[in-house]
């Protein structure tokens, strides 16, 4: 087993002992009238101190990377559009009395009369309402509305006006296809228009005769020669009248010779 060299004895006779550091020897302070001079290379201990509480909080408030309160505070700001603006006001409501409700009463019967099609009846409502509630200033505004909608839809399904020429038009026609009932009915309306108008007594006359009404017929066709003797000489041609050649009233009325009775062989 090896051993270890005794250390060696210096001049005085005491053993020396070897110190071994983990880092460099440090220089001592020199000494100037008893104080210790601390070179600027070597730092003190006040500057190793840790910093206070309220200085960390600070430091690390103001790392990079991390806003600070009042950076948060304008970035949630810029995030957020203006505040919208505050609602209209609602219109102001209808005054609530006794006149109101009468008024609203009969403003709701002329409604209900226009969406009918009765638009007489819808007229005269709105027309007094206007008379009996001169007061009722909003309602009165709905009732000049309702109205115009009345007239223009009053225009809209009333029917074209037919001339009194257009009627006697339609009884020819209907004349010319064989349906004398229909013209017949053409025939009176237009003659309630014109009671004189010989044209109109004649057409009569000639539905009548070809329907089978003789007697009728004769009576119509003598006061159309009466208002007008040219209608002598058209009836005694006309071939509406064939089936009238065998009465002697109409022979006399239009100047023909009665046809002579055929006897029949015993």
């Amino acid at each position: 087993m090896a051993k270890t060299p005794a250390p060696k004895k210096g001049a005085s006779g005491k053993q020396r002992k070897t110190v071994r550091s983990a880092g460099p020897m440090r220089p001592k302070p020199a000494k100037v009238g008893g104080k210790a001079i601390i070179s600027a290379k070597s730092p003190s201990r006040k500057a190793t101190k840790k910093p206070a509480a309220k200085h960390v909080k600070a430091a690390r408030a103001t790392k990079v990377g991390k806003p600070s309160v009042s950076e948060r505070h304008a970035k949630v700001r810029q995030g957020f559009s203006a505040p919208p603006p505050p609602p209209e006001p609602p219109p102001p409501l209808l005054r609530e009395s006794k006149s109101t409700v009468a008024a609203l009463a009969r403003l709701e019967k002329g409604i209900k009369a226009l969406y009918q099609k009765d638009f007489k009846k819808a007229r005269t409502e709105f027309n007094q309402l206007l008379e009996d509630y001169p007061g009722e200033t909003e309602i009165l505004a709905r009732v000049r509305t309702y109205q115009q909608i009345c007239a223009r839809e009053e225009a809209a399904h009333k029917k074209p006006n037919v001339t009194n020429d257009q009627v006697y038009s339609l009884g020819v026609m209907e004349h010319n296809r064989g349906n004398y009932e229909g013209a017949l009915t053409y025939f009176q309306q237009s003659l309630a228009q014109r009671p004189d108008s010989d044209y109109i007594h004649y057409s009569i006359a000639s539905s009548l005769a070809m329907k089978g009404d003789a007697l009728e017929a004769i009576q119509a066709l003598r006061k159309s020669i009466e208002l007008n003797e040219d209608n002598r000489v058209y009836a005694k041609n006309d071939s509406d009248f064939l089936s009238l050649h065998v009465h002697k009233e109409f022979t006399d009325l239009v100047g023909l010779t009665p046809a002579s009775a055929v006897d029949s062989p015993e």
